[in-house]
């Protein structure tokens, strides 16, 4: 692959708000990107007509549409089999990326085995974000996790937490289990050799389950602290309780698909309302 090989990158899009235009500005400055290939998974009509308004200014945005809300999974396949350059990027619409990050992990993900970059996921107070960085997903750490008993660092054992965000961060890029959906960049050959996105997901977890799969492909997954986006929270007019349901949907086919019959289902039938009873706390607790 050239060493300035170009990148297309995915963003899709459902109800967003503002911050889109932020993002998309801040994409399209980049010297490396090919193409922005915005996929329109369900926004007002007014909000469309100005995405088909910009395309016609910039010729390096290309709006996939018309096809409602097919989930995000299936949305980023959606968009990354559009795309045109060697390497793809996965950006979420909240997100504004630092420029020189795409490159970055451009040169990160050039690698010979299928390789997976993930971003430095932060606040608008600069603090990294949970996801970014995570473990090993299994039915005992989500129950850690979820159950608020996580602690940080490998000093804590079995009780450390699914999510890394609490420990120092690292000064050079290093191998971890999972990265975040909200900023990945990989190969689009490598992308499609794994399979892409498995699009029974229909919100949440795909990216552990991408992340995932690299690994038992025997590639790699790598976080790279100099690749920072800052993400906004909030912006989405979706309701949380729909989102934590879909949330709790996903971590059960997650757990279901690489569960070892016959005990590894039975695990999760024994797991399910455990979770269940997290999520609802969630929900009760974010009114």
């Amino acid at each position: 692959m050239p060493a300035e090989a170009m990148i297309s990158v995915i963003v899709v899009t459902y109800h967003t708000g503002e911050i889109l235009r932020a993002c998309l500005t801040q994409l399209l400055a980049s010297p490396r990107c090919l193409e922005v290939i915005l996929v329109n998974n369900g926004n007002p009509d007014e909000v469309v007509k100005d995405f088909i308004d910009w395309t016609t200014r910039e010729p390096r945005l290309n709006l996939v549409t018309g096809h409602g809300n097919i989930g995000f999974g299936r949305a980023c396949n959606l968009g990354a089999k559009q795309a045109n350059s060697p390497i793809l990027a996965f950006v979420n619409p909240d997100c504004v990326v630092e420029s020189g990050s795409l490159e970055h992990m451009a040169a990160l993900a050039d690698s010979p085995n299928p390789t997976l970059i993930g971003g430095h996921i932060r606040d608008e107070q600069g603090t990294e974000q949970r996801g970014g960085r995570r473990g090993v997903l299994s039915l005992w750490s989500a129950c850690v996790s979820f159950s608020g008993l996580g602690q940080a660092g490998e000093q804590a054992g079995i009780w450390r937490d699914f999510n890394r965000n609490l420990e120092p961060l690292p000064t050079k890029p290093i191998e971890t289990p999972v990265v975040s959906g909200a900023l990945m960049v990989t190969r689009r050959d490598a992308f499609w050799q794994i399979g892409g996105f498995d699009e029974a997901y229909f919100l949440h977890v795909e990216d552990i389950d991408l992340c995932h799969r690299y690994g038992l492909a025997g590639g790699k997954v790598i976080f790279d602290p100099a690749a920072r986006a800052t993400h906004i929270g909030g912006t989405s007019e979706t309701a949380s309780w729909r989102v934590e349901i879909a949330k709790f949907r996903s971590f059960l086919h997650y757990f279901w698909k690489f569960a070892r019959p016959p005990l590894g289902h039975l695990g999760v039938i024994v797991i399910a309302p455990v979770l269940a009873l997290a999520i609802l706390m969630r929900i009760i607790a974010s009114k």
